[in-house]
């Protein structure tokens, strides 16, 4: 994902005076980094701290990073290339901080490859960046927090989000799988679900604050519960926020094929705010590599997944990631994976080419022995296909009324603005008569592309 400073919704009361300092923030990777960015912020904006979308004038620059693939490590270090001191880049006397995944699997190896850097905090340490910064300023020498022990526990305060309308919620932390080829449970540890009462509560703050939709975040978010007292699930959940008054949609990322347990389908199917755009990875469609994944499921038992979900749900729509090019796979299993995206009729696919991550099993245990150029022919093949997937999709809308929440106007065109359906489709009309961010409204759909939708608004 494209790193960028996030321009967070800022409370009231921090432009009642200008801060004495500043901090900048680039973030790379998913959706929790994207909220533990906000939490990191709001830890240091309680400390005192403003923000600025202009490295060059920060005193503390914050790099929220990620280590699920190669290429986004490859992408930090080079960043942190740049951020050298004495560049125009950085400010005299500025700290450079990296924190997240990345921190958490390097550690303090990362002071060798940038020694420049600062502070290095994992994926549970990062809200002591306060302490941190003012340890590197008062005592000089580098920070380094990696601790893991403890469950994440931070009073989130709703004002710190990067949408005024939307909001993202971790539901759990971590995860108990091993994929063979994932980092996730090295760099952020064994599953922790938060209790029930804590997210209704967040999530009507969020609410009371202006927020209609909200995101459910887990790396694995179906199996959220099973570490709670009366081991409540997803679906026990999505109904008490659905008793939440002014919350619109919710939606969960990212589910596994096996957790979708105890009728889950059918505690779901009636719920208001309910959005029926399910990203449950399938990675591959072939038995074969899905064992040597380690992904505990078989093709056959993701199909039974999808067709009880249709059953129960005939609006929900499937998204899926994908991964091309793992150890041992063959153009057999590859033209597989083509046939099963086909059958399964994915609304959505995001697909990966496999590298190596250090010491995971298929790091340990098995050579990358598909050569690039069919890792980048078997990927773009794929994506090709999802591509006339989505386009008869979206088809199937023109001409349809259809609920979007309105986001604002697009960066490169000013008279066009755009929203998101409760499909996560995102829908293109022409400006409307005043500042209508934040509202949902009735539009009909005219034209289609693959990717989006086009039209007008009727209310």
């Amino acid at each position: 994902m494209k790193s960028r400073a996030l321009p967070l919704a800022a409370p009231e009361s921090s432009t009642a005076a200008p801060a004495e300092r500043l901090a900048y923030f680039e973030t790379y990777g998913c959706q929790m980094n994207k909220l533990d960015s906000a939490l990191a912020e709001q830890a240091l904006t309680e400390a005192g701290f403003g923000r600025t979308e202009d490295v060059s004038q920060a005193d503390l620059i914050v790099l929220n990073t990620c280590s699920v693939r190669d290429h986004a490590e490859h992408r930090v270090v080079s960043r942190l290339g740049v951020l050298k001191p004495g560049t125009p880049h950085r400010k005299d006397g500025s700290v450079l901080a990296l924190i997240g995944c990345m921190g958490q699997r390097q550690g303090e190896d990362l002071f060798k490859v940038a020694p420049h850097l600062d502070i290095v905090a994992g994926t549970k340490e990062f809200v002591r960046l306060p302490e941190l910064y003012a340890s590197v300023k008062g005592e000089g020498g580098r920070g380094l927090a990696l601790g893991q022990d403890e469950n994440f526990d931070y009073a989130r305060d709703p004002r710190f989000r990067q949408d005024p309308h939307r909001a993202f919620v971790s539901i759990m932390r971590g995860c108990d799988l091993h994929c063979t080829y994932c980092i996730v449970p090295t760099t952020r540890g064994p599953e922790e679900s938060m209790p029930m009462q804590t997210i209704v509560d967040e999530v009507r703050r969020l609410v009371d604050d202006g927020v209609l939709e909200v995101t459910l975040l887990g790396q694995t978010v179906n199996s959220w519960g099973k570490q709670l007292p009366g081991s409540p699930d997803l679906a026990d959940l999505l109904a008490a926020l659905d008793e939440i008054e002014g919350l619109a949609r919710t939606r969960f990322i990212t589910s596994h094929p096996n957790f979708f347990q105890n009728d889950f389908w059918q505690r779901i199917r009636g719920l208001r705010t309910f959005c029926p755009f399910i990203h449950v990875p399938v990675q591959h469609g072939s038995d074969r590599i899905l064992k040597r994944m380690a992904r505990l499921y078989t093709v056959e038992r993701y199909r039974e997944m999808a067709a009880a979900a249709r059953e129960a749900v005939p609006e929900l729509v499937l998204a899926s990631d994908w991964i091309v090019g793992f150890p041992g796979e063959t153009e057999e299993d590859h033209e597989q994976s083509k046939a099963v995206m086909r059958e399964l009729d994915f609304f959505q696919s995001f697909v990966f080419k496999y590298s190596p991550r250090p010491n995971t099993p298929s790091e340990r245990r098995m050579e990358d022995d598909v050569p690039k150029a069919d890792k980048d022919r078997r990927c773009n093949e794929l994506l090709a296909i999802q591509n006339e997937l989505s386009q008869r999709h979206n088809e199937r809308y023109v001409g349809a009324e259809m609920e979007v929440l309105i986001d604002g106007p697009s960066r490169k065109d000013s008279a066009r603005w755009s929203g998101r359906t409760r499909l996560n489709r995102v829908l293109h009309f022409p400006a409307p008569a005043g500042d209508r961010r934040g509202e949902l409204a009735t539009a009909r759909v005219e034209r289609v592309s693959a990717h989006a939708l086009y039209g007008e608004l009727l209310t």
